[in-house]
């Protein structure tokens, strides 16, 4: 899991130097490999599990009658298990010097609001943002705000949501 989680790694700063990869490419294969790992029992630390969320997290996304949709967004249920279980593992063996470094509460967040938000529209915490087609801008992805409180959101280093919601541009719930 490690030498797969360092490639992506790899990848990634590559594309970032250049803009010359096809990420979903490289994405797809290592998706497929984390479902062999998991299939094959093999990814069993907490540090596996996190790593596998880490790639798991990277499912494209597409346009689809005008709205963002998932090519699969049960890859972000699994990795939010994934992180979930690894955060409980860590925090168990008191490890908060790799539940701080790796910044786990919040990519549990972040893995949740990516979940809801490819399959309800909407998040709890408010770490997603979309691209405003009408506007041509990021927004801060709708979120319902009975979901999640400031405390909660605090435990996985999220801004309050007063925070967030006057720092950026937010698209609203369809009902609001």
């Amino acid at each position: 899991m490690e030498r797969l989680y360092l490639k992506d790694l790899s990848i990634r700063a590559l594309d970032a130097e250049t803009d010359t990869v096809n990420l979903e490419k490289h994405d797809q294969i290592h998706r497929e490999q984390v479902f062999q790992l998991l299939a094959e029992n093999k990814v069993i630390t907490a540090k596996d599990k996190m790593r596998a969320a880490w790639i798991l997290q990277h499912t494209a996304a597409k346009f689809c009658d005008g709205e963002l949709t998932s090519t699969s967004a049960e890859n972000f249920l699994l990795a939010y298990k994934l992180s979930s279980t690894a955060l409980a593992m860590l925090e168990k063996d008191r490890d908060t010097l790799t539940i701080q470094k790796e910044n786990l509460a919040r990519i549990v967040a972040l893995n949740y609001d990516r979940y809801l938000l490819f399959t309800k529209g909407y998040q709890k915490f408010g770490t997603q943002f979309i691209f405003d087609d009408h506007t041509q801008e990021m927004l801060l992805a709708p979120i319902d705000t009975t979901l999640a409180s400031d405390a909660e959101r605090a435990k996985h280093h999220v801004e309050p949501l007063k925070t967030l919601l006057a720092k950026n541009k937010y698209k609203p719930l369809r009902d609001e």
